[in-house]
């Protein structure tokens, strides 16, 4: 196992399947998107011309929060990479999973503008630090650029009958339905369990970084024997 244990393909996926289980949980929940800023700002215009204060003050909230996360994230990226330490985004996973499990707490009665930045916040943070798997560039919070990526290189490979463009598509097409998994997935749970649906979300990214645990500890287990 290499260092950069967050480019692997699991866990891009898993991140892929949260990402549209995030945005879908917020939409219907909350009127808000956590990830798709660009719906925000658009129903948020809309919103304004009805008057619908509250309801924009939510969503740009929320871009503003997605904004600093990223901003974040930025910094924590140059920080411990120059600190040598590699594995600080396994921190981030459990603290993803601490995060939701919190937000599903019925005793905590948080106004839905406060959950929706904290959402948007955390999820702009993964976004920015996971963003490859081996090497190659995805989006696991929302799936246009990923449509994109799957469309262009579809075509090249069509053109050109090159197999770096087919496996480039299926990379993409792996992607686009594994976030399109989540929505469903999260829709269903949703008219089943209402807002307590959000606990999957916290044990999805235990166990996502329970996992990664493990085979890094074998990592370093098998690597003192030689």
């Amino acid at each position: 196992m290499k260092i950069n244990f967050h480019e692997n393909r699991l866990v891009g996926l898993l991140l892929t399947f949260i990402g549209g289980m995030l945005d879908s949980y917020t939409y219907i929940h909350y009127g808000a998107f956590a990830s798709a800023q660009t719906g925000n700002l658009i129903l948020a215009i809309i919103e304004a011309y009805d008057h619908n204060w509250e309801s924009v003050g939510k969503k740009l909230l929320s871009t503003a929060f997605f904004f600093i996360g990223i901003m974040l994230a930025k910094f924590m990226i140059d920080y411990f990479n120059k600190k040598k330490f590699h594995f600080w985004r396994l921190a981030l996973l459990y603290l993803q999973a601490l995060i939701f499990f919190i937000l599903n707490l019925s005793l905590l009665q948080l106004h839905p503008s406060i959950v929706t930045i904290i959402i948007a916040f955390t999820a702009a943070i993964q976004w920015t630090s996971f963003d490859k798997i081996n090497g190659l560039a995805y989006t696991n919070l929302f799936t246009t650029g990923n449509l994109k990526g799957l469309a262009s290189n579809l075509y090249d490979y069509l053109k050109t009958k090159d197999n770096n463009f087919k496996e480039r598509s299926i990379h993409f097409l792996s992607v686009v339905i594994v976030f399109i998994l989540g929505v469903i997935v999260s829709v269903y749970l949703y008219h089943q369990y209402g807002r307590h649906m959000i606990i999957s979300i916290s044990g999805l990214f235990l166990c996502l970084a329970i996992s990664q645990t493990i085979l890094i500890l074998r990592f370093f287990r098998e690597a003192r024997r030689f």
